[in-house]
């Protein structure tokens, strides 16, 4: 199963919405496996996937900083986990 663009858009919506400037920036898109052991005789594979925003802030002086945006969401569309490095 792979991450829909109906995920992709609603994920993007929420980091629009927490960080304004990243408007209209489209993510890079990379699965990542997990593995869940319920018990010693079975493995289930699931996947998570890690969207990645990149942007450039304007600072005073002229200057610019880059900033990444990183957003690890399940097959659903769920977001887990949302981080900004600066």
């Amino acid at each position: 199963m792979s991450l829909s663009s109906g995920n992709v858009k609603s994920i993007s919506v929420s980091v629009y919405k927490k960080f304004p400037e990243f408007k209209g920036v489209l993510p890079s898109i990379s699965k990542q496996s997990t593995t869940n052991i319920k018990d010693s005789s079975k493995r289930d594979h699931t996947y998570r996937y890690l969207l990645t925003y990149k942007g450039v802030a304007s600072l005073p002086g002229g200057h610019t900083m880059h900033k990444i945006v990183r957003v690890v969401a399940n097959n659903n569309g769920k977001v887990l986990k949302m981080t900004l490095s600066k």
